[in-house]
């Protein structure tokens, strides 16, 4: 009897285990499903699968896919997607990028190279190439190697997957898992490689690992092995240069990415970088360069990089006999590298910034990096975000304008006026006695050498088109230059057209820059003896100078003014030959210039009140009057005179000191910073704010509808209060879904600028009659293959980066993504920015005219082009919330001004439809004491009102969710939530973890702005610009009034469903046996 009721005992207390780990499992996997089913956007886009699709009816009452579609050489016959062709059209396209945007910048006549050449690689990026960004506009997918370019004929991308690691020691991984897909034919150089030294550098590459996207770092290390590493796997390897001697090409590399700087002495220990830089040459790369020599009497050098690499020592060495920039080229870029090699296409590209010989000489550079307010602990009190940023982090940008070729150039220009202490050794970097143009750059910005000669040629005089509205007093100003341009040389060839002006400068006046870029075009091909006229437009505002000081006379102070005087125009190879044009056309001293300038090549144009008045430009091509909106940029309006500005009146006595221990002491900028720039209101009648109307229409009518049609303002109307809040916290990543308008949550969004970044089987729209399925050879194609931004610029081609961004909105068609957010649209303030790779360029007209030109482009096919980081992102060091402190004059003229082209778009405007970008996502920065997210001046004073931004402006990720009143009330449009889905049931305004902890001390809830007039006038606004965004997008292709939403069956709900039932049955079983065993034990007693 003892011996039953032990065992009932143990059958018991079995049971009574089994149920409690059943009930365990079984709460987890409610709990992994509720956080799969939360982030159910993102897992679908890294896991490939489609959780939700959006369903509706396609017929003749009802049409879907008609309002955007592929072009009809990307379709099969039956209108089905063709990932064969687009693939190809692909390789064409990023081939023509490199062959036209690489930058020859010395030849001694050794290039091109005939075909059939013995050629030897050097370099062990030679072998591993650098091919895109580590994180950010990565390189993805199977690629074309430099060595298949130049010597093979036909892809091996099964074997050539493109690898990425990340920034700050993520781990290294293949950008796709694998390539079955069709192999593909090209044209290569024709050359023969030293396999030799290939079958070196993949042994070395044990040792020295490389990736093809690969992060910049604090304390860098190219990674290249010496000649005695090299020496060790093959002792004998230089016997095979007799054989491989026609031409030795080595390649030099420096990445870029996220998150990531550059910083000032950055470098490993013991590699003997030349200047002690990181941008600077390591002993083993110049010994690399020194092998070439003994392997050849042609040496080349080809530079992997989206900074200014201090080349210097190439320029000046007679042994190198070429050099050729070919900077991030993307997955099939090599193959434009190897057009321009073998002589098939004649090089055209110019420079994206100015390479000087030591960029630690750039004023921008005496602060730059890691720096903190002394005070910050117990002064800032708000924390650093969901992303933990930094506080304290601060910059002071005490260059002013003279940003990269802007300083230098203008330095050089009063250095041979003799005025200005220019040719102080202050700020010197080749000289302790004087500051010499020579002896600081290398090569100028927008130079760019030819297989061929051209002659520029102005064809009379500059005609002019300057009006004025009489309505709104909006100015009308351009300048038409007609160019002749001749190729004098024996090889055909096309070349840049870029026209550059100088303002009249007064000594203690408004700072001027001494020559800027103000429009560029590109010649056809032109054949030996052929010449083409072409026009360049110039608008005329962006030779006007922004005067802080200027007195409006009607209480304001601050606008743009056009001081009367003599304006120079010119035509040149690059800033420095346009300048040395004006210097020669002002008759200064030829003895003192470097290099030599043509009068012939610049134009003066005498600008009086009676021309063009001085006040023309106060007004916005919107009719918006101008005026200081961001004085809390700069450091000294809290604490006047701690801070002196670069000024030509004296290059010595202000050239930057070092602001590396600033201390808060104003109230305001220590509120400003702690966030305290917003009151929300609880007691306001809001009465007038009409919520919940039955006006009876659907979004899918809002199609082609102009923004300001009364339309929307009843179906504006129709929306609760409730959905626009989820609209504007949600809508970043995804629409919310909204019952009275008829839209439903759909994932919409992706990064990058160098293509989309979603596989091609794992489409957002795969309903889509051209969405290519799981099942197609090709579905594993990733189409972010493009080379990095800086490529794009140095073409210096707008219709080449037009269509750039209509491919791209090819790409979202097949990719179900409506909004990108990029490309990036941020000056590079120096060199040293993790992310220059994904930005253009530090001159604003170059970046902006490449932006813009991209987003009309992606627009034709409904992709939302939404250029990032609206603005001063100028690091990634401390980038979350670092205030960069500027004046108005330097954010107005050279961030600014990029963005302010691409948005107003003017090139593209019609009498009937006004141009411009429908996206925008903000910065993690600051601008000055306030996070851009919330500057009311930056959002709608400057982006709305003045540039005329009707569209979708969203946050970086997660970015100031604790300022989500300030973030309404500035203009931006949503947040960044990406991760985050289930709206309305799993994830709500109460229940988001992001929105817990608001400034006002308390979390979002759905009555959050009840009592707040303001606020709620802002998110019509703002809910008004999203969905006129959304229309504008080819998210109109699915919907109808048929459109819902169904949920779909995944693997991983199947895996986390399947746990649930399984524990659930277990449990119920554990349940009722230990009753069982309960029983039968009670019965035996």
């Amino acid at each position: 009897m003892t011996k039953q009721r032990m065992k009932q005992s143990a059958k018991k207390a079995m049971w009574r285990g089994i149920s409690g780990i059943a009930c365990f499992t079984m709460c987890l996997s409610l709990i992994l499903g509720s956080a799969l089913e939360a982030n159910a956007a993102t897992i679908d886009t890294y896991l490939g699968t489609n959780s939700e699709a959006l369903v509706s009816e396609n017929n003749e009452e009802n049409p879907l896919y008609d309002k955007f579609t592929p072009p009809a050489e990307l379709l099969n016959e039956d209108g089905t997607g063709n990932s064969k062709a687009l693939i190809e059209a692909a390789i064409d396209l990023n081939r023509r990028e490199v062959a036209e945007g690489s930058v020859l910048l010395k030849n001694n006549g050794v290039l091109p190279l005939d075909s059939g050449s013995n050629v030897t690689l050097l370099g062990i990026r030679s072998h591993s190439n650098l091919l895109g960004s580590s994180f950010g506009v990565k390189a993805q997918g199977a690629y074309i190697s430099l060595e298949q370019a130049l010597s093979q004929n036909r892809t091996d991308f099964a074997n050539t997957i493109a690898w990425s690691v990340g920034s700050r020691g993520a781990a290294p991984s293949a950008t796709i898992s694998e390539w079955t897909g069709d192999e593909f034919d090209f044209e290569g150089a024709g050359f023969n490689i030293n396999p030799t030294m290939v079958d070196i550098y993949e042994a070395l590459g044990e040792t020295y690992v490389h990736y093809e996207n690969e992060p910049a770092a604090e304390v860098y290390d190219p990674g290249e092995p010496s000649v005695d590493e090299i020496a060790a796997v093959n002792g004998s390897y230089k016997d095979s240069f007799a054989e491989y001697g026609d031409a030795a090409i080595v390649v030099i590399a420096r990445p870029s990415c996220e998150q990531v700087d550059y910083l000032p002495g950055g470098v490993a220990e013991g590699l003997g970088f030349e200047h002690g830089e990181p941008l600077s040459l390591t002993q083993n790369e110049l010994d690399a360069i020194e092998l070439a020599k003994e392997a050849s009497d042609k040496v080349i050098v080809l530079i992997s990089s989206s900074a200014s690499v201090e080349i210097g020592t190439l320029k000046n060495d007679p042994d190198v006999d070429a050099i050729l920039w070919i900077g991030a080229p993307g997955c099939y870029g090599m193959l434009g590298v190897a057009d321009i090699l073998c002589g098939r296409v004649s090089p055209s590209g110019g420079l994206f910034d100015i390479f000087t010989a030591y960029n630690m000489s750039a004023p921008a550079m005496q602060n730059m990096g890691k720096m903190y307010y002394t005070n910050t602990e117990g002064t800032i009190t708000r924390t650093g975000g969901v992303l933990g940023f930094n506080p304290g982090a601060y910059l002071i940008e005490a260059e002013n304008i003279y940003v990269g070729y802007r300083y230098y150039e203008t330095r050089y220009y009063d250095s041979v006026a003799g005025t200005g202490n220019a040719t102080s050794p202050v700020g010197a970097y080749g000289s302790d006695t004087e500051w010499n143009y020579d002896n600081e750059v290398t090569y100028g910005f927008g130079y760019g050498l030819s297989y061929t000669e051209f002659t520029y040629e102005f064809q009379g005089e500059p005609t002019f088109d300057i009006t004025v509205d009489p309505e709104t007093g909006a100015p009308n100003a351009y300048a038409t230059f007609n160019v002749k341009v001749t190729n004098v040389g024996d090889v055909a060839g096309k070349t840049p057209v870029q026209i550059y002006g100088q303002a009249p400068y007064t000594p203690g006046g408004i700072e001027k820059s001494a020559i800027q870029l103000l429009n560029f075009e590109k010649t056809e091909i032109l054949e030996p003896g052929a010449s083409e006229v072409v026009p360049v437009k110039v608008d005329l505002q962006y030779i006007a100078s922004y005067d802080e000081n200027y007195d409006n006379g009607d209480g304001t102070t601050g606008t743009y003014i056009m001081d009367p005087g003599t304006y120079y125009f010119s035509v040149g190879n690059g800033a420095h030959d346009a300048l040395n044009h004006i210097m020669a056309a002002q008759e200064m001293d030829a003895e003192l210039m470097s290099g030599t300038g043509n009068a012939a090549q610049a134009v003066a144009v005498e600008i009086d009140e009676n021309f063009i008045s001085k006040t023309m430009f106060s007004i916005s091509k919107t009719g918006y009057k101008i005026s200081n909106q961001l004085p809390y940029a700069d450091w000294n309006y809290y604490q006047p005179g701690e801070v002196t500005y670069l000024t030509r009146t004296d290059w010595a006595g202000t050239f930057p000191e070092t602001y590396d221990a600033m201390t808060l002491t104003n109230e305001e900028l220590i509120n400003n910073l702690n966030g305290y720039t917003y009151t929300l209101q609880t007691s306001d009648d809001t009465s007038e704010v009409v919520w919940g109307a039955d006006n009876g229409i659907s979004f899918y009518e809002m199609y082609g509808v102009p923004y300001d049609d009364p339309k929307w303002d009843q179906l504006l109307d129709q929306l609760t209060l409730e959905e626009a809040m989820y609209i504007f916290t949600f809508g970043g990543p995804s629409i919310p879904g909204a019952d009275s308008i008829g839209t439903v949550e759909t994932y919409m969004t992706e990064n990058a600028g160098n293509g989309i970044a979603v596989n091609l089987n794992a489409s957002k729209d795969p309903n889509a009659p051209w969405a290519i399925p799981a099942s197609d050879p090709n579905g594993n194609w990733h189409p972010e293959v493009f080379a990095n931004a800086p490529m794009g610029a140095s073409t210096f081609n707008p219709e080449l980066m037009y269509e750039l961004g209509q491919f791209t909105g090819i790409e979202s068609l097949f990719t179900g993504i409506n909004i990108l957010w990029g490309p990036g649209l941020n000056t590079h303030r120096h060199a040293y920015n993790g992310r220059n790779g994904e930005y253009y360029s530090e001159d604003p007209v170059l970046s902006g005219v490449a932006a813009m030109e991209f987003a009309i482009g992606a627009l034709d096919y409904g992709l939302v082009a939404a250029p990032k980081h609206f603005a001063f992102n100028d690091q990634e060091s401390e980038r979350g919330g670092v205030s960069p402190y500027m004046t108005e004059q330097r954010a107005r003229e050279v961030e600014l001004r990029a963005y302010q082209i691409a948005f107003e778009a003017t090139k593209y405007d019609t009498e009937d439809y006004d141009a411009g970008m429908r996206g925008l996502m903000t910065s993690f920065s600051k601008i000055g004491s306030i996070e851009c997210t919330t500057s009311e001046g930056l959002m709608t004073e400057i982006l709305a009102n003045e540039w005329g931004f009707i569209g979708y402006a969203v946050t970086d990720i997660y970015d100031d969710v604790d300022l989500w009143s300030a973030v309404l009330n500035s203009g931006t449009t949503c947040f960044d939530t990406r991760g985050q889905a289930g709206f309305y049931g799993t994830t709500t305004l109460e229940s988001s973890n992001l929105f817990q902890n608001l400034i006002e001390g308390r979390g979002l809830d759905a009555n959050f702005i009840d009592g707040d007039l303001n606020l709620q006038l802002k998110l019509k606004d703002a809910v008004h610009k999203n969905i006129y965004a959304w229309s504008e997008s080819h998210l109109m292709n699915r919907y109808n009034a048929t459109t819902h939403i169904e949920s779909q069956m995944t693997w991983w709900r199947v895996a986390y469903y399947g746990l649930a039932g399984v524990s659930g049955a277990v449990l119920l079983l554990g349940v009722v046996m230990y009753v069982m065993a309960s029983t039968r034990k009670k019965e035996e007693v």
